[in-house]
């Protein structure tokens, strides 16, 4: 409070109408007509109106003022970092609760960039400051770090969970069978079952040599839900197509390897 008068002003500091003085919580200063009260480590029993009364003995004035404490957020958790997994394809919740005064916001963040605008994602709240994503069928880019940040007039503070995005690993519902006897310049098929999430994928091998699709070899998969099969054609077969065949059934659960098929290649029987 700045005051120019003559005679020089007598100020009384009041709080609630009660006249404060000198003391640990409370400091008065005069300095070059500048009259100020400062109150130490303010609290909310500190909240209420301060009024000054400036008195020379000519003329009375007073000036009030109210004073808010607030409290900067504060994550209410023993440390402000963890980390969940989810399974793919299943829902998933991250949940931080916060306190502050006033009752803080709180924004989402993933990967530190504002939350991507999706019917997947959901955010509630509930009265004890407590905010929640909601994560529905889970995806493979939903791995990440999720960050809520709550803020208020006094400052901000954030959380960080970081989501890993789990598989099924797969499992052979059939495996091959053990031989198989194809006939020289006809076609072979080879198949097998496997469930897994996500669906896995599943390479072909003869010996130790990878079988790449091409005009004379088909591979195929599952086309649908409740689909499992996943198939090997080799059109027009040879002598060399002979060997042990395999495959590597993969995702990012885990992977397995299948028995060996060992196939045999006879030539067509001549009828006369």
């Amino acid at each position: 409070l700045t005051c120019n008068a003559f005679p020089v002003p007598k100020v009384t500091w009041f709080f609630n109408d009660t006249e404060l003085k000198n003391s640990a919580k409370h400091k008065i200063e005069i300095k070059n007509n500048v009259f100020s009260l400062a109150i130490n480590k303010a609290d909310h029993p500190d909240v209420g109106t301060y009024r000054a009364v400036v008195d020379n003995g000519i003329d009375k004035t007073e000036q009030t003022a109210t004073l808010n404490v607030g409290v900067k957020p504060k994550v209410e958790a023993a440390k402000p970092a963890n980390e969940q997994s989810c399974v793919i394809g299943q829902d998933t919740q991250i949940s931080w609760k916060f306190s502050g005064i006033e009752k803080p916001e709180v924004t989402w963040l993933f990967n530190g960039q504002p939350l991507p605008t999706n019917e997947r994602f959901q955010i509630t709240e509930t009265e004890d400051g407590t905010s929640t994503l909601s994560i529905k069928s889970a995806e493979l880019t939903d791995k990440g770090v999720y960050t809520a940040k709550a803020t208020n007039a006094v400052g901000e503070v954030e959380a960080k969970t970081t989501l890993n995005i789990a598989g099924i690993k797969p499992i052979l519902t059939n495996d091959l069978e053990a031989t198989l006897q194809a006939t020289k310049g006809e076609s072979m098929t080879i198949k097998l079952t496997a469930t897994g999430t996500p669906k896995p994928e599943v390479v072909w091998m003869r010996g130790n040599d990878e079988l790449a699709p091409s005009d004379r070899i088909q591979v195929s998969g599952p086309t649908g839900e409740g689909d499992d099969t996943y198939t090997i054609t080799i059109l027009n077969v040879q002598p060399e197509d002979q060997g042990d065949y395999s495959a590597k059934i993969t995702n990012v659960g885990g992977s397995l390897k299948s028995k060996k098929c060992k196939v045999t290649v006879t030539s067509k029987s001549i009828t006369r």
